[in-house]
């Protein structure tokens, strides 16, 4: 038995390590079937413990090999086994007595039982483990292939018709000019609502890209340590731009020494998200506010708005692509993909993002950054 485990050793390595399964059967089955051959008429043929290891054989092959190996090893061992049964049938005198009584009998066979249930046992739940984990894997894999083919089909959806509203706006009011004369009242409310319908559809386009190059290419993360408030700087005022059109105070406060741990791109991208959500979600009148703390090695932004708030049944897909695109305080459009798109680029950043919500009360949302320690040192 020693030198048949060892020739099991020896194919598991080929077969894992070494991409050599076929190699690896082919040793198996010759060795196994020589030393179990050449040993049968010398420990008494049909009553020894040799019988066994032609089973574990057979077994072991029928589990590993593929079809077209099954149809050659799998006959070639029965026959095998069968032209022992003849030989000792017609040639009774080819058997040698090994054992010298029956309880030496009975330890050999009991011995060679043992060992070869517990391989069959042992080799059975490490392939019925593989099975388990390779189903698993491939269920995940299926649920995250229904989402991207959601999400695709929710995109599809969008550029088929919310994209295609601000463009018929455009035209409609391009054609007014060269009909009719409009007067300046006429043509400043127009061109306000045309601006604020090319915003919402330029960040709509943002996100929708984000996700797309992600999707194709995979997330890059370039981290370092960046100075907070002069990385947001041009991304908070262009948001307080926006605000100030839907009549709504957007505050920031950020100590200028501020330095954390991030990619400069994606935290752009996730502080405009979330104040772009904050705005399309307050009404007019209302208050957005900015700010930051530090616990411990920790730098938390805070945008905390006082607009509709966030239901509980949303509470729970609010960070993924189940996550519902809804219009805001004045019907503005959104894809929904804003805040997955938080959540999976703060996560690659080793950070996290909460948020806290009271139904027509207002909404808290929360990220955590790793802080510079080295921004406190001096030579």
């Amino acid at each position: 038995m020693l030198p048949l485990i060892a020739v099991l050793g020896l194919g598991y390595y080929l077969s894992r390590y070494r991409n050599k399964m076929n190699i690896a059967i082919g040793i198996f089955a010759v060795v196994f079937n020589l030393l179990c051959g050449a040993t049968y008429f010398a420990t008494e043929g049909s009553g020894s413990v040799n019988l066994f290891t032609f089973i574990l054989i057979i077994f072991l092959l029928s589990l590993l090999t593929s079809k077209k190996q099954f149809s050659i090893w799998i006959p070639l061992n029965i026959l095998l086994v069968i032209g022992f049964f003849v030989l000792e049938y017609f040639y009774p005198e080819l058997v040698k007595p090994l054992y010298p009584d029956r309880r030496h009998r009975l330890v050999d066979i009991a011995q060679t039982w043992v060992e070869v249930a517990g391989m069959i046992a042992l080799i059975t739940m490490y392939i019925q483990n593989n099975y388990n984990r390779e189903k698993e894997l491939a269920k995940s894999r299926l649920i995250a292939l229904e989402e991207i083919n959601e999400t695709k089909n929710k995109l599809f959806s969008i550029v088929a018709h919310d994209l295609k509203a601000p463009l018929a706006s455009v035209e409609n009011y391009l054609s007014l000019l060269n009909k009719i004369d409009l007067d300046p009242e006429e043509k400043k409310t127009i061109e306000q609502n045309l601006l604020t319908s090319t915003r919402q559809t330029s960040a709509m386009l943002q996100n929708i890209l984000h996700w797309s190059k992600d999707q194709m290419q995979g997330i890059t993360v370039n981290l370092s340590p960046i100075p907070l408030l002069k990385t947001l700087h041009q991304t908070i005022l262009l948001q307080q731009t926006l605000a100030s059109e839907k009549n709504i105070e957007l505050d920031y406060s950020i100590d200028n020494e501020i330095r954390v741990i991030a990619d400069p791109d994606m935290l752009q991208l996730i502080v405009r998200n979330l104040l772009n959500n904050a705005i399309k979600f307050s009404s007019t009148g209302s208050q957005i506010n900015l700010s930051i703390q530090q616990e411990a090695n920790k730098c938390i932004l805070k945008v905390t708005d006082t607009g509709i708030g966030i239901s509980e049944e949303d509470h729970f897909n609010i960070f993924s692509l189940k996550n519902k695109g809804t219009y805001g305080t004045d019907q503005e459009k959104g894809v929904g993909l804003g805040l997955m798109l938080a959540k999976t680029y703060i996560e690659q950043q080793n950070g996290e993002i909460w948020f806290e919500s009271n139904l027509n009360k207002g909404t808290t949302f929360f990220v955590s950054l790793d802080l510079d320690q080295t921004q406190h040192i001096h030579p």
